[in-house]
């Protein structure tokens, strides 16, 4: 791992506060013209793997044609420069001010951490180095970016979408005025992950038992989404996005792939089960979820039921990838 020279702010109460009210109030500047806009805050573990910037991008895309807003993007892994990069992405989309929420051990231990190819040094173009301004909103603690902007909108109102760990959702359900927060204004939580025997986003650094306690302990209505793998999005970046564009630039730097190249879409899935629902999804309220220690015992089960614990699927694979490559290459 070369030298870090990003560096992450993390204000003062008062100052957090403070500019957490002002970015607020622009982050829902769109939403207030249509009352149907869905309110989001993304969760992601942005650093091992590409689908996680695509899933940001269709959220901006989503964001342009007036379905979400986005209130705010939390960030469930540890590599010093994911809030630079966060932040260039969302500046890319004229929306460089959306609050940035880091892992409160953001700066401790951390089983081993996730190394990234487009979080790299060798180049002014690489994707942390890409436009933003670090100064012109929040980086701090998730938890309190999770209470401040739940506190502001209308109860159930709010839909959580977690596509990588579920460390801070761990967290925020530990302090009691976030679980009252969460119990009170979020509807839904769309989480990426294998309903069966997850080897990665359940599992990854040793956090199953936050895994565990989420999926036990969450108040309200918790859908998994896990397919995906075979759906190849991201390989018309190159020839339909300028130079400056950082998703573009993120797919063509992840493993040195290089232009016209994608990936499977994991995360692109969740994020349009959020927006669309039955609309392109079937649900199934009927089976049940279980996962695995290290060592392939069984860990623990959780029973499917009806608005409480869900899982759900593309009805059309086809159909999806080609709304999540046309909401990735959207112009700003």
């Amino acid at each position: 791992m070369k030298i870090e020279k990003s560096i992450v702010f993390v204000l003062t109460p008062v100052a957090f506060l403070m500019l957490l009210a002002c970015t607020a109030k622009s982050s829902n500047t769109e939403s207030s013209l249509d009352s149907t806009v869905i309110p989001v805050i993304y969760e992601t573990d942005m650093t091992l793997d590409v689908d996680d910037v695509g899933a940001l991008a269709v959220l901006h895309g989503l964001q342009k044609e007036g379905k979400v807003t986005l209130l705010g993007v939390c960030y469930n892994e540890v590599h010093p420069l994911g809030p630079s990069v966060i932040d260039a992405i969302n500046t890319y989309y004229h929306r460089g001010t959306i609050p940035i929420g880091i892992y409160r051990n953001y700066r401790g231990d951390f089983k081993s951490p996730d190394p990234s190819d487009y979080f790299t040094h060798e180049c002014d173009f690489d994707v942390d180095n890409m436009p933003h301004d670090s100064f012109d909103n929040i980086v701090g603690d998730a938890v309190e970016v999770y209470k401040h902007l739940l506190k502001s909108q209308a109860d159930d109102s709010v839909v959580i979408i977690s596509v990588g760990f579920l460390n801070n959702l761990h967290d925020l359900l530990k302090d009691p005025k976030g679980y009252a927060l969460v119990e009170k204004k979020v509807k839904r939580l769309v989480v990426m992950g294998e309903l069966h025997d997850d080897d990665f986003n359940f599992t990854r650094h040793d956090l199953m038992d936050q895994t565990q306690y989420v999926i036990e302990n969450w108040p309200g209505t918790l859908v998994i989404t896990d397919v995906g793998s075979a759906m190849i999005t991201g390989e018309t970046l190159t020839t339909t996005t300028p130079v400056n564009n950082p998703v573009r630039r993120a797919y063509e730097l992840e493993w040195e792939q290089g232009p016209n190249v994608g990936r499977s879409s994991w995360d692109q899935v969740a994020v349009l089960y959020a927006v669309y629902g039955t609309k392109y999804y079937e649900e199934d309220w009927d089976d049940s979820g279980r996962l695995r220690d290290d060592e392939g015992k069984p860990k623990f089960t959780w029973s499917l039921q009806k608005g409480h614990r869900g899982y759900a699927a593309p009805k059309n694979d086809a159909q999806i990838e080609r709304e999540i490559e046309r909401l990735m290459t959207l112009a700003p």
